[in-house]
């Protein structure tokens, strides 16, 4: 029988829990929808919180989900191992307050025994050492021979893991785990003594936990009134066992991507144990960015950011020690897109996207290795003087880990080029490093210090409240009932007075809440009793909150209160939202489909456009993408917006922007047949009331993404006459009419340029004198010449020429120019083709631009580059001289 893929396990597992009554739910994203707590999206579970504390709003109580996940606290082990992973998936189902223990239980165990198809004696299970419930169940329910029950402790089987004794407070319970076995004609361990079930035998497949107590201080257990089943499966480890794989790795998860590596590099998969981590690592890798890239997690330098960085780099690196010198990730996206897209079309549909960021980092990674290497160069410069060889230098390892960590530097490149310079590296330093680094991330990880903190919208909802209906569509004054004031800690307010700062909740609101990119309104709310400022308006699960100052008198709960939102500023930001989806448009038909939406912000005074681009656009194609937004301007062409189903709005060719996250019902926003977006904010009735739109700045932000910033009706039109009045002025100080000034400007350049270059010649330095002088320092030894020559305010091309003709007349010859200027420090060597075995010149200046804060390099016959540190150019000649004797030169 041919074994099940991995979709096939996913498929019917949510359909045998839909066929038991679970509504089928989509996957959260992995940027978790309302909770700023996490980074990413790390179980099933995360999505239904308010549902396990009795306070969602689900229409139901029994749900299923395939949900993506990531973890990254073993980060180190992924590809070493057979199981670890960045990103997963975990099939779970769940129940709040609906079944309990015995049909969790006994659906789990039929999903895998008679849907999967893996037979009883090979599954073993455990449970919590007190849960007697779960050990009946097991035993007598479903018939498993005691001696397959194995009890442990609260570290094993309970969550969170030793919650009784460790904390923290909150919704807890025990857990029960069932394993595969692989070797099922072995007897099985004795129970007594045994903390955890030995691996690789066993494999745990599935975990049921039953969230029943309430922690109080103390270790104090209260049962809940509302018992919940939270259950999770890793679909990758199941994929394993059913389609009789040694690890995760060499299922049909994966195998495509080890087939693409190794036609990519020549070498397949499994020939050589060495590479096969690498390309293991690479394929986890290669998911966990594209599906956190598609789900508008962007690589930066912190945050989710950092991480998402972080693991493209290391998968990078692979690369590179595996032959891959070229970009070769990007071209990988497409593989994630068939072999997961049809159960997450957000990896297809963002495909463009993701190709163009990956593609943008990889080519930023081999500058990045550089500069680790550089790093490197200087470290031991200053290092190798304070130890004698065979030495462990001090400090090495606290610096490895900063470059493996920082750049996703190699530590095993780090040791071999200091044991290549007759030093040892300090691994028990390194070790340290990383152990603590680990404890930081499992602790960043864990679970804060209450399970499940109710947050504003939930106090809401428990004092009665229904969620804020948003009027300001249609209207920008509505008359509301003001139901709650929310003061700091979130506590709930009777009564809030004059300078005082709350937040306002109503049963009503014209206050477009932040979102979308669009900034929330400001304006003012007025009562019988006072009035106040609206500072910012946001919203949390269906409430709207207005951030308020209370300018006079006072505002109570229960009043009538007239919401009046800031009109000028509403109307400036719907002219620069629509902007923002011409400028989207325009942008994807001058630059191509690749381009997508990377961010942005909108505000009354401009709009910021991020973008997925690899390179920089040419002034050119930018004046197009102008003029192509300012001619939908003109054509003043009616804005059409409309609710509908996500799927229909879909076939019908509506864009979902990048990284954006979208119920079932969503709004759509029609420009012609010019623009067609999913959008949830405010715009102009008719592209006309625009005005004219500006390109204020275009640059990079991150590698693949770069930002536009445009303004847009009387903002555009201001910058249009400041700019006027600064050419003005300009003519007037040139003493030429406006029209003449670019020619008038470019004859004084070219004046300025012409004085430079006979200033340049004036003050060059004489060369004939100069090799004279560098011929009186020369040193002669063994037939070799070799000289350290310092000598201030030589450019390169001067540099370069005193050292060849000094090659011509003392060859074979070996030496170096250091000259320093004001804030720099030039440093050029060339060294005859016969003594590059002894000394190589690209060698000498990395090492010597390190030594002084800069970098260099190039070939062994020859080489240059630049310091900074211009106080350390002593240290240079004498280490120049040491790396000239150390070679036997003289």
């Amino acid at each position: 029988m041919k074994p099940l893929t991995a979709a096939e396990i996913r498929t019917r597992y949510l359909d045998f829990f839909a066929a038991n009554g679970h509504a089928v739910m989509k996957s959260d994203s992995l940027v978790p929808t309302n909770d700023p707590t996490l980074l990413f999206t790390g179980a099933g579970m995360n999505q239904f919180k308010d549902m396990f504390l009795g306070k969602g709003t689900l229409p139901t109580r029994r749900v299923t989900t395939a949900q993506k996940c990531l973890r990254v606290p073993d980060l180190d082990n992924v590809g070493l191992t057979p199981r670890h992973h960045t990103f997963f998936e975990m099939l779970g189902n769940f129940s709040f307050g609906d079944y309990f223990k015995k049909d969790c239980i006994t659906w789990v165990w039929s999903f895998f025994k008679d849907v999967c198809g893996i037979p009883a004696d090979q599954m073993v299970v455990t449970i919590y050492q007190d849960d007697d419930e779960a050990f009946e169940i097991w035993t007598q329910h479903i018939g498993l021979a005691p001696g397959r029950v194995f009890r442990f402790g609260e570290k094993e089987n309970f969550w969170p893991a030793e919650a009784p004794s460790k904390g923290p407070n909150g919704v807890c319970g025990p857990c029960s785990e069932i394993y595969f076995d692989h070797a099922p004609g072995e007897a099985l361990p004795a129970d007594a003594g045994l903390s955890e079930l030995p691996a690789p035998r066993f494999l745990e497949i599935g975990n049921c936990v039953f969230t029943q107590f309430d922690r109080k201080d103390g270790g104090k257990l209260d049962p809940l009134p509302q018992k919940n089943i939270d259950v999770g499966l890793g679909l990758e480890r199941i994929a394993a066992v059913l389609q009789g794989a040694e690890n995760n790795f060499e299922t049909d998860l994966f195998r495509p991507y080890l087939e693409h590596l190794g036609r990519l590099t020549g070498t397949a998969y499994g020939v050589d144990a060495g590479r096969d981590v690498r390309m293991r690592r690479i394929a986890d890798h290669v998911r966990a960015v594209t599906f956190c890239i598609a789900d508008g997690a962007l690589p930066s330098n912190e945050g989710r950011g950092y991480v998402v960085r972080k693991i493209l780099r290391r998968a990078a690196r692979d690369g590179y020690e595996l032959g891959l010198q070229q970009p070769f990730l990007f071209d990988m996206v497409g593989l994630v897109g068939e072999v997961m897209g049809d159960q997450y079309p957000e990896v297809r549909e963002n495909a463009a996207q993701c190709r163009a960021v990956i593609r943008g980092e990889e080519e930023n990674f081999s500058t990045v290795y550089r500069q680790g290497m550089a790093r490197l160069d200087e470290f031991l410069a200053k290092a190798l003087a304070n130890h004698s060889r065979g030495a462990v230098l001090t400090g090495s390892g606290a610096f490895a880990f900063q470059l493996h960590d920082t750049y996703g530097f190699p530590i095993d490149i780090t040791q071999k080029v200091i044991e290549e310079r007759g030093f040892g590296l300090d691994l028990a330093g390194f070790e340290a490093a990383m152990a603590a680094q680990r404890e930081r991330a499992r602790k960043s990880a864990a679970v804060a210090d209450a399970v499940f903190t109710a947050s504003v919208a939930v106090k809401l909802r428990d004092a009665g409240h229904a969620p804020t209906t948003f009027t300001g569509y249609d209207e920008l004054v509505t008359d509301a009932r003001l139901l709650a004031l929310v003061g700091d800690g979130e506590v709930l307010l009777d009564r809030a007075k004059a300078g005082q700062q709350v937040v306002l909740v109503v049963d009503r609101t014209p206050f477009y809440a932040q979102g979308g990119g669009q900034v929330g309104d400001r304006g003012r709310v007025e009562t019988a009793t006072g009035r106040a400022r609206v500072l910012d308006t946001t919203s949390l699960d269906g409430y709207w909150l207005h951030r308020l100052e209370v300018e006079s008198g006072e505002l109570e709960t229960g009043q009538e209160v007239r919401m009046l939102v800031d009109a000028e500023a509403r109307r400036a930001t719907e002219r620069n939202h629509t902007a923002t989806h011409l400028l989207h448009a325009a942008l994807k038909q001058v630059l191509g489909d690749h381009v997508s939406q990377a961010g942005s912000e909108v505000s009354a005074e401009r709009l910021r456009f991020d973008y997925t681009q690899p390179e920089k656009p040419s002034a050119e194609k930018l004046q197009q993408v102008e003029d192509l937004v300012n001619e939908q301007v003109l054509l003043a062409i009616d804005v059409a917006a409309r609710v509908q189903g996500l799927d229909e709005a879909r076939g019908n060719g509506f864009v979902a922007l990048f990284g954006e996250k979208y119920g079932e019902q969503v709004r759509t926003l029609q420009v012609g047949e010019f623009s067609k977006e999913l959008c949830g904010g405010t715009h102009v009735r008719n592209t006309g009331n625009i005005g004219s739109f500006r390109l204020v700045s275009e640059g990079a932000v991150a590698a693949g993404t770069r930002r536009i910033e445009a303004v847009t009706g009387r903002t555009a039109l201001q910058l249009a006459r400041a700019e006027r009045e600064s050419l003005q002025a300009v003519a007037g100080q040139l003493k030429v009419p406006t029209d003449k000034v670019p020619a008038r400007v470019k004859e004084l350049a070219d004046e300025l340029k012409k004085t430079r270059k006979e200033l340049e010649k004036a003050l060059a330095p004489d060369l004939d004198a100069e090799i004279e002088k560098l011929a009186g320092q020369v040193v002669a030894h063994d037939g070799v010449h070799t000289v350290v020559f310092e000598r201030p305010g030589l450019d390169t091309k001067g540099a370069q020429e005193l050292l060849h003709r000094a090659q011509q007349r003392f060859a074979p010859f070996a030496g170096v120019v250091i000259s320093p200027a004001a804030d720099s420090v030039l440093v050029v060597a060339n060294v005859h083709r016969e003594l590059t075995d002894r000394l190589g010149a690209g060698d000498l200046v990395k090492e010597l631009t390190g030594l002084l804060g800069g970098g260099g390099g190039g070939r062994p016959e020859g080489a240059q580059g630049k310091g900074r540190d211009v106080a350390k150019v002593a240290a240079a000649v004498a280490r120049a001289d040491e790396a000239l004797r150390s070679a036997g030169l003289r």
